[in-house]
């Protein structure tokens, strides 16, 4: 071949490759623009703690949002971020900003937070003054220049005057039940803006609002600041402790319940406890009066019939517990957050509730446990033995695939409740742990809630829902106080740290005495705990 010919060839096929390439990147790499919006450029906050919810709509698989700001907090969840900011304490404004980064789209959204108790949002045209009123500042978020504050009939009870950046409103307490209204007219590039300024009056029950699930911290703070109640006091979790809670204390518009606290579990995003209390004679008369009941009637509460101090508010899920102490004149309204269980479970085919034959018997010693156990081949892993050389506690781990542990507490002489006549040594508890938790709980959180099944199985039985710990469900029958504590959770030492339902199976005939608080309490204070460091 002539060297002409060669380089021609050559050529050729360099030609045929490239159109090639070109062809191949035309089918396979076709490149899609990103595309990211955010709902809103620009979000202004009060001084006070505060949240708003950001929704991002993106092309792209990732993005993320970060600030420069150890004030501003922000938790992505799904398409939404939640921004959170501390209370400004600075007596200045400051500002900062979220970057929302997909690849090749970013977009700035400005953070602000005033000085002022109040950031005042000119659509919604809305400001809240405390029943116990006093100065609020509000910020407008417009320049002086910008906006004029229109003649208005001005009230005895409130003085307003036109600062730089709002207004600042002076207002005398209202010691009226009927709420005060003044409308202020702004008017802000051509256009009027109608602001209604609000004071609650004296309201003499007080409930508290649903924060959400996620703990929404604007709801909450939104619901609070609208029926005038003031912020007075806020616990910040430790992290570096383990202790993930955070607690909002309001001061609140009512003579009677003057206070009503929110805890909100940081790890789970879940509120853990939320009450308001009356310590006085009147807040306890006050809550068995009629008029109660037709405020919780008017709010959406229905009362339960088989607890007249139980009220259920479907529209809000929420609960609402009313624990009365005659003994120091107070009241407390404990409310709780009611979750819809996600979806059916199986539960067991029949309800067995252990070695029955065992329990409270003067007759039934440790040698019975022992004996018993034996006979259904399992294995004691763990004795808990007392300062005086007692038996306390033995944990059995079983065969059996679904009840993986079986632990046994006895009657001592030493403790809070020594042994009474003839108990010394027998069976005053047990509980029994299920690896399978779903056959009768489910989890929700950091909480467990009984799935309606088991409920349906539990009650066929004859037993009733006494009430929940914070960790315990309890059940009891009234025809022998046999009682349930039902839990669920992780522990070292049983089904190698995998969840399971824990059941503990003991007798409490005072069960169904007292208030549903007091009565939690004493099962709490009844239910034994194995120790592993007290171990054998």
């Amino acid at each position: 071949m002539s060297i002409i010919k060669l380089y021609q060839w050559l050529r050729l096929s360099l030609t045929t490759m490239v159109l090639a390439i070109v062809a191949g990147c035309a089918d396979n790499d076709v490149f899609e623009q990103p595309q990211l919006t955010v709902s809103a450029q620009e979000i202004s906050f009060s001084n006070q703690l505060g949240e708003q919810t950001l929704t991002v709509s993106t092309n792209s698989k990732e993005w993320i949002a970060t600030t420069p700001k150890a004030w501003i907090h922000l938790r992505q969840s799904g398409n939404e971020i939640s921004v959170q900011v501390d209370a400004n304490k600075t007596g200045l404004e400051r500002n900062s900003y979220i970057l929302v980064d997909a690849g090749l789209a970013v977009r700035k959204v400005v953070v602000k937070q005033s000085a002022a108790d109040l950031a005042l949002d000119l659509a919604r045209g809305e400001v809240v003054l405390p029943q116990a009123g006093g100065t609020t500042t509000v910020d407008v978020n417009v320049e002086s220049s910008a906006y004029e504050l229109l003649e208005y009939q001005q009230p005895e009870w409130l003085q307003v005057v036109k600062k730089k950046h709002g207004l600042k409103l002076m207002a005398k307490p209202n010691h009226s039940v009927a709420e005060r209204n003044l409308s202020l007219t702004l008017s802000l590039g051509g256009k009027t803006h109608n602001i209604v300024v609000k004071q609650p009056g004296i309201s003499t029950f007080i409930l508290a609002c649903n924060p959400g699930n996620p703990f929404s911290l604007h709801k909450m703070m939104d619901f609070e600041h609208r029926r005038g109640s003031l912020l007075k006091e806020y616990g910040a979790p430790d992290t570096t402790n383990g202790i993930y809670e955070e607690s909002y204390f309001f001061k609140t518009p009512s003579p009677l319940f003057k206070d009503v606290v929110y805890v909100h579990d940081t790890q789970h995003f879940t509120p853990t406890r939320i009450y308001t209390r009356s310590l006085v004679k009147e807040g306890v008369d006050a809550v068995k009066s009629p008029a109660f009941q037709d405020f919780l009637k008017a709010n959406g509460y229905v009362r339960d019939e088989k607890d007249p101090n139980h009220y259920v508010n479907e529209k809000e899920l929420f609960t609402m517990d009313v624990d009365i102490l005659e003994n120091n004149n107070s009241v407390v309204l404990f409310f709780n957050q009611m979750h819809v269980q996600d979806r059916d479970y199986e539960t067991f085919k029949s309800l067995d509730l252990g070695p029955l034959e065992l329990l409270n018997k003067a007759d039934q010693k440790i040698a019975a446990v022992e004996s018993y156990e034996k006979l259904q081949n399992s294995e004691e892993t763990q004795r808990q033995i007392s300062k005086n050389r007692e038996i306390e506690a033995i944990v059995y781990k079983t065969t059996d695939p679904t009840l993986v542990a079986r632990t046994y507490y006895f009657y001592t002489r030493g403790g809070e409740k020594p042994a009474p006549q003839g108990m010394l040594g027998s069976v005053e508890q047990y509980s029994m742990s299920f690896s399978r938790p779903n056959l009768g709980i489910w989890q929700h959180g950091r909480e467990w809630s009984i799935t309606r099944e088991f409920d349906r199985l539990l009650t066929s039985h004859n037993f009733e829902f006494v009430g929940y710990s914070g960790q315990h469900h309890v059940y009891a029958r009234r025809s022998d106080f046999l009682t349930l504590a039902i839990s669920g959770g992780k522990f070292s030492d049983v089904n190698n740290g995998q969840p399971v339902m824990q059941m503990s199976v003991l007798y409490k005939p005072s069960v169904f005495e007292g208030s549903k608080q007091e009565r939690m309490a004493k099962v709490e204070r009844l239910l034994k705990k194995h120790n592993p460091s007290q171990s054998r």
